[in-house]
């Protein structure tokens, strides 16, 4: 009795790690299902509306990027199924020795009975006996002899029944197995023709790299006209608002809402080599996220309009104070709010550019530009 209690006991902890475990995977792998689902739709926007070669080669990478996460928490997922599978046929095994065991105790149980005529007549068993204190012992004798006969009986069934459920489990457990198979054979034939389709873009990179040069030189000249907006702005805005915005939006690090709906990353923060001009590297002083569903730009935290500026490309751009943080939205079509408004978090702020829709975000403070992916909540 006590072995099947532990046994129990083992397989529902056990199962509980699992779950738990299998619902971070599962949780993992619909997060990045998603974003590779929002890459594919800027991809086809991208072939429909003849997208620069490189921003193409970029979101493709990005796509291949995620593709392969993807199939390395399918994997995982798989490896954790095959170590449930393998503890459900270690625990259908100890079932099955436990019946052969508790039906053969049984056995014996019934062959005792016979011997000693309990089965015959308890009431026989019992006023055969010599005296009173005899035919006391025996009535106890039977008492205890029927409980236990009764616990083995109920201990019987509930070892086939557990033995049947974990049976079922293995079976849904193989499905599920099957299953994961399949999609990571499929993520992998996806992942070797984009891989194909990269390869081909880069080929057709190298051989344009005057273009690219002449692209990076006019990207360069927008970052640096951008910054010194900026800085002109925030300049004009060194009188902290309240120290409480600050201490609040401080406190708010990897919790801030997300400027734009559905939108993943397509260019990170900071300094990094460039996808295909050897020995250069491109200095981004934020994020750049692209939305394929919606134009839609938002506020990531409350505060006040220090300024709006339109870049001599024609991008719009606006600048919100908080405390002493400030947030930057840039490649924008239209702006609805003015200098000296009072924003309010995931207050619709304006609309972007709809030939790209790519945001341009950056955070700073003061003077001093951080990395937005170290504020924004995790997607």
């Amino acid at each position: 009795m006590k072995q099947f209690v532990l046994i129990s006991i083992s397989f529902l902890l056990l199962s509980q790690t699992f779950a738990q475990s299998k619902s971070e995977l599962e949780s993992k792998r619909e997060s990045i299902q998603n974003e590779i689902k929002q890459i594919g739709k800027r991809l086809q926007l991208a072939k429909a509306e003849k997208k620069k070669a490189l921003d193409n080669y970029l979101t493709l990478q990005r796509q291949i990027s995620k593709r392969s996460q993807l199939i390395k928490t399918l994997a995982q997922e798989d490896k954790l199924l095959e170590a449930r599978i393998e503890r459900t046929n270690d625990g259908i095994s100890s079932l099955e020795a436990d019946a052969i065991v508790l039906e053969e105790e049984y056995g014996i149980l019934l062959r005792q009975a016979l011997r000693q005529k309990l089965s015959d007549s308890y009431l026989s068993f019992l006023f055969s006996a010599k005296d009173f204190n005899e035919a006391l012992k025996r009535w106890r004798y039977l008492q205890q002899y029927r409980a236990h006969r009764a616990r083995q009986t109920q201990l019987i069934k509930d070892t086939k029944k557990s033995l049947e459920r974990k049976k079922e489990t293995l079976s849904k457990l193989s499905k599920e197995k099957d299953q994961l198979l399949a999609e990571q054979v499929f993520q992998q034939q996806q992942l070797e023709l984009e891989s194909e389709s990269k390869n081909k873009l880069y080929r057709n990179l190298k051989r344009n790299e005057s273009l690219l040069r002449a692209e990076l030189k006019g990207q360069e000249e927008e970052a640096f006209q951008l910054k010194s907006a900026i800085l002109n702005l925030i300049g004009d805005n060194n009188i902290a608002l309240s120290s409480d915005l600050t201490v609040d939006f401080e406190r708010s690090k990897t919790r801030l809402s997300w400027p734009v709906q559905d939108g993943y990353v397509e260019r990170f923060f900071g300094r990094q080599q460039h996808p295909t001009l050897s020995k250069i590297e491109i200095v981004n002083n934020g994020i750049d996220i692209s939305s394929s569903t919606s134009t839609a730009v938002f506020a990531t935290f409350s505060g006040e309009v220090a300024g709006k500026f339109t870049l001599p490309n024609g991008s719009q751009s606006v600048l919100i104070k908080h405390g002493d943080f400030y947030t930057v939205y840039s490649n924008m079509n239209q702006i609805f709010i003015q200098k000296g408004d009072q924003i309010s978090t995931k207050q619709e702020i304006g609309t972007l550019n709809p030939t790209d829709r790519v945001l341009h975000f950056e955070i700073w403070r003061s003077k001093v530009r951080l990395n937005p992916m170290d504020w924004l909540s995790p997607l």
